[in-house]
């Protein structure tokens, strides 16, 4: 899961923050150290592998969240509002990770209110209202009674 305020360890490297979901899982440590090192280089963060979160951007704070929630692989990846705290650059580039991430084989799921990004990424829209699906863009623009 990828949050909107990302739930970082502030006392944790990247690199460890990253590393812990790989520990969760008892990962082999060879394999822990390539797994964690090669998402950290999908996600544009190598070089920062050992600085702390209170030392980073948003977008580096939420890329590290991202890398954190992929590390092992998941077969489904829940984003909250991955981009409610960025500006629409760090926003845009979140959401072309996410696309990423999908192309590899994790079915992706954001929930977000940035109309723009979703008209940005040309993806299916699920609209929701009070609780209930009131719209299903993959579906011929479909609505649903009320």
């Amino acid at each position: 899961m990828v949050f909107q305020d990302f739930r970082l360890f502030p006392d944790f490297t990247v690199y460890e923050n990253v590393a812990f979901a790989q520990r969760v899982v008892e990962a082999d440590k060879k394999v822990m150290k390539r797994r964690v090192m090669e998402v950290l280089s999908q996600v544009g963060l190598e070089g920062k592998a050992r600085c702390y979160p209170s030392r980073l951007s948003g977008g580096e704070r939420q890329r590290t969240a991202l890398a954190r929630a992929v590390v092992n692989q998941p077969v489904l990846l829940l984003a909250d509002e991955p981009t409610g705290n960025l500006d629409q650059k760090n926003a845009e580039e979140i959401m072309r990770l996410l696309e990423k991430v999908n192309r590899q084989g994790t079915t992706v799921l954001a929930v977000t209110h940035n109309q723009e990004l979703v008209k940005y990424m040309h993806k299916r829209q699920i609209v929701l209202r009070y609780g209930k699906v009131v719209r299903d863009l993959a579906r011929e623009g479909l609505a649903y009674a009320r």
